[in-house]
């Protein structure tokens, strides 16, 4: 639990306290401090936790928390950052804020995050950082040390060493615990990895997380053509990357625009309205599906009572196998150039032997319904309306998991994004499907 804060204490009091306050806890609490409480946690908290502080607030806050302090402990925390956390801030501002936060920087970090912010969104070379440590690998272990100790700057990542050639070509990788243990007779070529993973900058995104999962690594190198190591992705980089993205499959899953916590809740409703539109004009299709089927209805009201059956367990069965495909295709368990036949021939085996056995429990449930709870006076035998039921049931159940798995694949070898087929639209034609079937099957059983 996060402590309380009393700001009536003294400056003394006040930086003891703050040392031993979570950076994240205080990120929490700072926009919710009034100006004076804010500029007294910026002027006593350290450089250090004022830069992991900044890394957790929101990017109005970070604009506002750089107002309020000195030019000179500015550049200071913009220089504490960590490249690819600058680089996010400077993506995330507008650009009418960038010069000014730009010229801050030194030529060497100001090339960095140009460069940085010239690879596309979804390349691995996007999400690196440029603050690593790279050793020759024919000096000793002492000089390696001293070299590590002597050169490397607070931000770098030093859990892995990264170990070159004359020509500056990555070689191999070496831990720091490795190197700490090493004894002074060893060289560095004897302790490093020579078969270590990494990804080229022009790969995916999708392709490091796969490598760091796959090899269970804290980090990987990223290499150019020639084999430079130009940076590294983190496992937080993919932690943060993945959380990121699961965040935006499931608004698009939603048919929701990017959520902003700060909008009031009538702009929350421009956002969200036009796709519910979208979805009312769909169930007035609908509701035009139901009234070809007046004359159905009229003869048998009891198929009224069995509809939300077969809408939900349509909706139910779609809505699993269409999150079992994007999911696969985001964890990059499919090639994305071709159909995924084993995956389809898999999900059509469970769709199908799902289909079979609710339809069958269906078919049991309405037969008994009928014969024992009486409600509707129809001319049709309770097993006739049940084996309709049992129809619906199993072919709209079986199609709406067929719809689930091969829609999002073919918009993925199509080059769309898979999560554009959920939401509230797939699930408005999954309800014409069955009602067209159910109702269908109901007027050549009956009329």
């Amino acid at each position: 639990m996060m402590k309380k804060i009393n700001f009536k204490h003294t400056d003394e009091s006040l930086k003891k306290l703050l040392k031993s306050i979570f950076a994240y806890d205080l990120a929490v609490l700072y926009p919710n401090l009034d100006n004076d409480e804010k500029n007294r946690l910026l002027d006593l908290v350290s450089l250090d936790k004022l830069t992991d502080i900044f890394v957790e607030l929101d990017v109005e806050d970070q604009l506002e928390l750089l107002h309020r302090i000195s030019i000179t402990k500015r550049k200071s925390l913009l220089k504490n950052l960590e490249t690819d956390d600058l680089k996010e801030f400077i993506e995330d501002i507008e650009e009418s804020d960038r010069p000014e936060i730009l010229s801050l920087l030194s030529q060497v970090k100001r090339k960095t995050i140009a460069l940085l912010m010239n690879y596309d969104e979804d390349l691995a070379a996007s999400i690196m950082s440029t603050d690593f440590v790279t050793i020759p690998k024919d000096i000793s272990i002492k000089e390696a040390t001293h070299n590590i100790i002597t050169t490397s700057k607070e931000q770098d990542y030093i859990d892995s060493i990264f170990v070159v050639d004359e020509e500056k070509r990555l070689v191999g990788i070496l831990d720091l615990r490795t190197l700490i243990m090493a004894r002074n007779t060893s060289t560095i070529e004897e302790i490093m990895l020579e078969d270590f993973q990494f990804v080229f900058e022009d790969q995916s995104i999708e392709k490091a997380i796969q490598t760091v999962m796959d090899y269970d690594r804290n980090s990987i190198p990223v290499l150019d053509k020639d084999d430079h190591i130009i940076g590294i992705v983190t496992a937080d980089d993919i932690f943060d990357e993945i959380v990121e993205s699961s965040e935006d499959d499931y608004q698009k899953l939603a048919l929701i625009s990017d959520h902003d916590q700060s909008l009031s809740a009538f702009k929350r409703s421009q956002k969200r309205l036009p796709w519910l539109m979208i979805a009312v004009v769909l169930n007035l299709v609908i509701a035009s599906f139901l009234s070809i089927f007046e004359a159905t209805l009229a003869e048998v009201t009891a198929l009224v009572l069995f509809q939300p059956l077969i809408l939900g367990m349509a909706g139910n069965i779609g809505t699993q196998s269409l999150a079992v495909t994007i999911l696969g295709i985001h964890l990059n368990e499919f090639d994305g150039k071709s159909i995924p036949k084993k995956h389809i021939i898999k999900e059509i085996f469970v769709g199908l032997t799902n289909s079979l056995l609710l339809a069958t429990a269906s078919f049991l449930f309405v037969t008994a319904f009928l014969t024992f709870l009486p409600l509707v006076v129809d001319t049709q035998l309770p097993i006739e309306i049940a084996t309709v039921v049992w129809i619906a049931v199993f072919t709209s159940m079986f199609i709406s998991a067929l719809m689930g798995v091969l829609v999002p694949v073919i918009l993925t070898k199509m080059k769309q994004d898979p999560s554009a087929a959920a939401g509230p639209i797939m699930t408005t034609i999954n309800d014409v499907v069955a009602l067209v079937i159910y109702f269908g099957v109901a007027t050549i059983a009956f009329l």
